[in-house]
């Protein structure tokens, strides 16, 4: 009986599998369908072809209704997309085109998107009842461009976000955003919603968190008055002075509740780091050979921002040994510094010795985005060339303008730099001299994967002859730093024994493209050029050495590191082929 049973119950199951089988729509195999668009142009159909899924193809859709579902959730997307882009009236829907029987069916999506929408008037509503708030975007002197896409929409509601923030409101905060459409018109009112709460001014700061840091160097460090209207602009200003400082690990800083006569406190939060950090890095390159570099920092010596370096560098062409100390002084802005130096340099140009002994001041304006400097300083050098041995002996007194927009040491995503410094001597004998540099980068592609960095400098001399110029302050070009694909110091003039001449002026210039590839590898091609000059300021007419290459940089969370090959378009007969460069950060 229960053979019987087991026989009956499995042709059962098979008769049942059976009929399904008959029963079940057409199956549709992998990469069995294609996908058409109508209706759409331009930016819209690129931006809908991003959001189709069925356009992506990263599914099976075995079945006709199972095609047919999925592409319904296109549709819905498609019809935020619209909306979201300033089509208020744009439709979107689709047909399945069912193609021979050993063809591919057609997943075809009709768009009408209808006429674009401009905003024509922007409508401020606020939540809570204040007085003396600006009620349109003229007076927060926001001039929006009418577009009705709804990222638009939220940039110029965050643009009188931050007018509110920087205009005494610290507990300003967005309530709610919508367009209100005029079909006829193909026009649109947008609203937008706030809570200003009170005005405020600045209150007392309060400090939590500290250990080894005294509370007036971080109240010092402030960029406001108590008492002064609130600006959220002051308070970012004063969170990078806090993480300029390189003391804390973590930053808090946000306002409080205003008190009863309109001071809001500022509430600092912070984490110290580590006061002491040893750190190490490796270069190499075929002209200069292996090098390093070893450095000990003590920071917050006696908790106000104090700092003490020494750093230990070695190469085959110089090997040094620096000492720097640093005192903040955030009344300024600015701080003090001091540093004694040895270093020995033995190059094809010269050998020098030199002792070096400075200190100056340093004032920070407009953000902290330009510094000055000044200081004075004294050094001596034995100088030894193949045709001369000397002594030399110097008083400095170099000033220098700094322009710093970066927002990174090694690796910057924006920003600038440019600095001049302009340096006289006297001593040995007189002479000024002055050099000029900058650096710029421009990113553009998608997410910004491609990069277009460029350099340059200028230097020159005044008050002295070529030949009497010690070899040690005269300008070379060439090398990792410089025009690469030439060996150190060797773009420029040499002497019979191919040995580098120096100049009393310089010019050099580079580029560089570089593409990402990977989140963590850059490929980057480039083309530098230089030369210095006999003359006292440079001259565009002399032969400028370039060189040109390749190379790869490896991302780290401590910066990248590169590797570049150069090659010397307009070498001499005595200049190497190519030229290898490794070392960590980009060269400019």
């Amino acid at each position: 009986m229960t053979r019987t049973f087991l026989h009956w119950h499995r042709r059962f199951f098979v008769a049942v599998a059976a009929a399904l089988c008959l029963a079940a729509p057409p199956v549709l195999a992998q990469e069995t369908y294609e996908v058409e668009f109508r209706g759409a142009r331009g930016a819209l159909k690129k931006n809908l072809e991003i959001i189709s899924n069925l356009n992506k193809g990263l599914r099976e859709y075995p079945t006709i209704a199972a095609l047919r579902r999925a592409a319904r959730r296109d549709i819905d997307a498609f019809d935020v997309a619209l909306t979201s882009s300033g089509y208020y009236l744009g439709e979107a829907s689709f047909t399945i085109e069912r193609a021979d029987d050993d063809g591919k069916p057609t997943v075809v999506f009709l768009i009408e998107p209808g006429e674009r929408f401009t905003v024509t008037e922007y409508e401020i509503l606020y939540r809570d009842e204040f007085e003396g708030r600006p009620t349109t975007m003229t007076q927060a002197g926001i001039e929006p461009d009418g577009s009705a896409a709804g990222a638009d929409l939220r940039d110029a509601q965050v643009a009188f976000l931050n007018h509110l923030w920087n205009s005494g409101y610290p507990g300003a905060e967005t309530v709610a955003r919508r367009a209100i459409a005029l079909p006829d018109k193909a026009e649109a009112t947008a609203v937008f919603v706030f809570n200003s709460g009170p005005k405020a001014r600045f209150g007392d700061i309060q400090i939590e968190g500290l250990d080894k840091t005294h509370d007036d160097y971080v109240r010092k460090l402030k960029t406001w008055e108590q008492g002064d209207e609130y600006e959220r602009a002051k308070i970012v200003s004063y969170r990078d002075r806090l993480g300029a400082s390189g003391l804390f690990s973590s930053i808090s800083v946000s306002p409080g509740a205003p008190d009863d006569d309109g001071e809001a406190p500022v509430i600092v939060d912070l984490e110290e780091r580590k006061r002491r950090t040893i750190g190490a890095g490796v270069s190499f390159s075929t002209s200069e050979g292996p090098g390093g570099r070893l450095f000990f920092e003590n920071r917050n010596i006696f908790g106000r921002g104090e700092d003490f370096r020494i750093e230990l560098r070695g190469s085959e062409i110089e090997q040094s040994i620096d000492f720097t100390a640093r005192k903040p002084f955030p009344e300024l802005p600015g701080y003090v510094f001091a540093n004694f130096g040895l270093s020995n340099e033995t190059t094809d140009a010269f050998d020098a010795r030199s002792i070096r002994v400075s200190g100056g001041v340093s004032k920070l304006w407009l953000d902290d985005r330009l510094e000055t400097r000044s200081a004075i300083a004294l050094e001596t050098s034995k100088v030894e060339t193949a045709t001369s041995e000397e002594r030399t002996y110097f008083v400095s007194a170099p000033l220098s303008v700094i322009w710093d927009s970066e927002n990174d040491l090694l690796q910057p995503t924006k920003g600038f730099r440019a600095q001049l410094t302009v340096t006289p001597y006297t001593g040995s004998d007189t002479f000024t001299q002055a050099e000029l540099g900058g650096r710029y980068r421009l990113f553009f592609g998608k997410d910004d994967a491609m990069t277009f960095a460029a350099r340059g400098a200028l230097g020159a001399t005044f008050g002295n002859a070529l030949l009497d110029l010690p070899a040690n302050k005269r300008f070379f070009a060439g090398g990792g730093g410089s025009v690469r694909g030439f060996a150190f110091q060797e773009a420029g003039p040499l002497d019979a024994n191919n040995d580098p001449i120096g100049g009393r002026s310089f010019a050099e210039g580079g580029a560089e493209l570089r593409g990402k590839v990977t989140d963590n590898i850059q490929l980057v091609g480039f083309a530098d050029a230089g030369t210095v000059m006999a003359s006292t300021l440079p001259d565009f007419n002399e032969r400028f050495f370039v060189g040109y290459g390749g190379g790869v940089r490896y991302f780290t969370p401590i910066g990248p590191i590169r590797f570049d090959v150069a090659f010397p378009l307009n070498g001499r007969p005595s200049d190497r082929n190519f030229q290898i460069y490794i070392a960590l950060g980009q060269p400019f």
